[in-house]
């Protein structure tokens, strides 16, 4: 077997090409990979960390809102049993001198679940002053402090149309919706 004989030129060569070859899959296999990695997480991570302040955002608005359920589902537990919207209403009407003024009032229900129902009345009142409106608003908003001692109910004005009387500038027409929750006995 004869040997061949390379020159110290063909030697430098070969060496040359073998290390060229070495560092070139070295950089194809390794360091390529690495950068584009790098470069994938300078894009990716900023993003991230967005989506994280968002997710902890909405965490706290979580956190606040359940506590507010909570506080809720308390003071509907603490609610008086026998407390009813429709009669509240009429009489509070009656304590602000508007019972004459109402030309339309529709209590309805709508279930909230199945532990929890909200009464809902719509009430119509035409020719009162503001400080009429006023007063009889403010008198149910009261109420969920308490009513005649420590009757305690949830009630809140919703909705409130107001315009001129048409026939009376100095009188209002106004049309609001009166809720108050409630916890169902089973």
């Amino acid at each position: 077997m004869t040997m061949i004989s390379l020159t110290p030129r063909e030697r430098l060569l070969i060496v040359a090409s073998a290390v060229f070859i070495a560092v070139w899959a070295l950089f194809a296999f390794t360091v390529k990979p690495a950068l584009a990695r790098m470069e994938t997480l300078k894009r990716i991570i900023p993003q991230k960390q967005n989506e994280l302040a968002k997710l902890r955002a909405r965490s706290g608005e979580y956190i606040l809102l359940r506590d507010s359920l909570s506080n809720l589902q308390t003071e509907l537990a603490s609610q008086d049993e026998g407390f009813e919207l429709l009669p509240f209403l009429e009489s509070t009407l009656r304590d602000c001198g508007l019972a004459e003024k109402v030309t339309k009032m529709k209590p309805y229900t709508v279930p909230l679940g199945s532990n929890y129902c909200e009464t809902v009345v719509e009430i119509k009142l035409d020719n009162v002053t503001l400080a009429q409106l006023v007063d009889f608003l403010w008198k149910v908003e009261s109420s969920g402090t308490a009513l005649g001692g420590n009757l305690k109910a949830l009630v809140k004005a919703k909705t409130l149309h107001i315009k001129r009387n048409p026939t009376n500038p100095d009188q209002l027409d106004s049309t609001f919706e009166i809720h108050g929750a409630k916890l169902i006995q089973s």
